[in-house]
């Protein structure tokens, strides 16, 4: 796989079209705060050329049997691993994470094998009888996807936006992040590589406008976008007139209740991997910590102890264990938004200051706020940086209150000695997803959010949902609908 550090074309029908933008947008590494790369912005134009080029390709892609399309993707599965050091790179360039974790690609392949397995288990076809009559009942691709992808998660993001539309036999049109376009590129050549037909997929790079114009194309049937609460609710605002189909994955104040009896090692391994990892840049981080009295200062202690072993740092230097965040404009916010916190009354027990001697980027220390309440900053905005909040509680009613004290629904948690217990609990939390004494869910599990969350599923069977359309077609009886599907 070559090298990508520039992109100045756009995919359409299956090849690389210089592009006739003007605007060159650079690509900053936050772990040297120098650029790596750029692109160029596409134009309306060639977001509209490669919607075209999808719409006229999709129908036989769509028409193809199902294991021929899987047999595609786990060419490109086997693609991906032979690449994966090079796309580590690249995912290391773009977020300045430690190379060690860009290598897993954050389970990339695990979540190719997922949609493999998977998609067998959905039902395309069904027969179905009663008073009426009989109808045979078709599941058919929706079309061309419009998939817009953040920049905190390279090669899964794109996955996961690419892989369920096309297996389900979609075309789509990716627009990267601009913060981590090039990760895009690489994939959509792999994927050419991989066997997936001219047009099927295509890419196009740039900002909000580029987006904005893919939702608003004739040729777009889906969109399917992970970002920012407010960038979801632009999308929704303007694909609801065109009453567009829209899959929003969107933002997350995730709280984590810990009971009484909670083993101690269980929650303080969780919290780091989940409250800190991606240095706090993950949409399901568990942000929000709460604790009952008796058992504050215990926790509060053991996590200051941890997180005292991070070292931000060079992201190849074997001994750092912490990335930047993504830009100095979001360090800059960070840092004010904990200070806002502190000055309301809260306490920086780690951290709470931008990490000046970890290098050039755009590191921030790992900061634990305690005596944090609703109201203040931590507590209701989500802040997408290594800061993991701690509100006390009283009782189970309360703790239950403060959890569900937010505009967000995404993901949660309870840990206690009774995982019967933390069920119970856990089901009286407003949320998408839940763990019982762990930090994440399975890959086969569908993962969305509520309210200001988001709105459809990804990932398992019921993921594919949000690619597929019911058709019904009426026959006369049962024994001739069954003839002509030949079930």
């Amino acid at each position: 796989m070559k090298h990508y550090d520039q992109l100045s074309a756009n995919f359409i029908n299956g090849e690389w079209v210089e592009s006739a933008g003007t605007e060159s947008i650079a690509v900053i590494n936050p772990a040297t705060g120098e650029e790596f790369g750029h692109f160029i912005e596409s134009t309306p134009e060639e977001v509209a050329q490669s919607l075209a080029a999808a719409r006229a390709a999709q129908p036989a892609w769509g028409a193809a049997p199902l294991e021929d399309r899987i047999t595609v993707i786990e060419n490109f599965a086997t693609l991906v691993e032979a690449n994966m050091e090079e796309l580590a790179r690249m995912r290391t360039s773009a977020l300045g994470a430690p190379f060690a974790s860009s290598l897993t690609l954050s389970n990339s392949l695990d979540l190719l094998r997922m949609y493999v397995e998977s998609v067998r288990k959905v039902e395309f076809r069904q027969v179905r009888s009663d008073s009426f009559g009989t109808a045979i009942v078709e599941r058919r691709p929706v079309g061309v996807v419009a998939g817009i992808v953040p920049w905190n998660v390279p090669v899964r993001n794109e996955i996961k936006k690419l892989i369920p539309a096309l297996i389900t036999g979609n075309a789509v049109v990716l627009k990267a992040s601009p913060q981590s376009p090039f990760v895009g590129a690489a994939l959509v050549d792999l994927l050419t590589e991989a066997g997936v037909p001219a047009g099927v997929v295509g890419l196009v790079s740039g900002g909000a406008k580029v987006g904005e114009a893919m939702v608003t194309d004739p040729n777009t049937d889906k969109i399917a976008f992970t970002g920012s609460t407010a960038a979801g609710r632009r999308i929704a605002e303007l694909a609801g007139p065109l009453l567009k189909r829209v899959q929003l994955e969107l933002g997350g104040k995730s709280a984590a209740i810990v009971l009484p009896d909670a083993d101690l090692q269980t929650v303080v391994d969780s919290m780091m991997i989940f409250g800190y990892a991606n240095s706090g840049q993950i949409c399901a981080s568990l942000s929000r910590l709460i604790l009952p009295e008796e058992r504050h200062d215990e926790i509060v202690e053991a996590l200051k102890e941890r997180i005292a072993a991070f070292r931000p740092g060079d992201p190849y230097d074997s001994n750092a264990n912490l990335g930047p965040v993504i830009s100095s404009h979001h360090r800059d916010w960070v840092d004010q938004l904990v200070k806002d916190t502190v000055a309301a009354g809260a306490t920086a027990e780690t951290g709470g200051a931008p990490a000046l001697d970890a290098g050039p980027g755009w590191f921030y220390q790992p900061t634990l706020l305690t005596g944090v309440r609703p109201g203040m900053r931590s507590f209701d905005e989500e802040i997408f940086g290594p800061v993991l909040s701690v509100i006390r509680y009283a009782g189970e009613d309360e703790a239950v209150e403060i959890a569900n004290n937010s505009e967000y629904g995404l993901h949660g948690a309870v840990f206690g000695a009774d995982a019967a217990e933390a069920y119970r609990v856990g089901r009286r939390i407003h949320t998408g997803t839940l763990a019982v004494n762990s930090f994440d869910v399975p890959l086969s599990a569908p993962f969305g959010g509520v309210k200001c969350s988001g709105l459809g599923r990804e990932n398992g069977v019921e993921g594919f949902d949000e690619y597929l359309e019911y058709h019904t077609y009426k026959f006369p009886n049962e024994e001739t609908a069954r003839a002509v599907v030949h079930i």
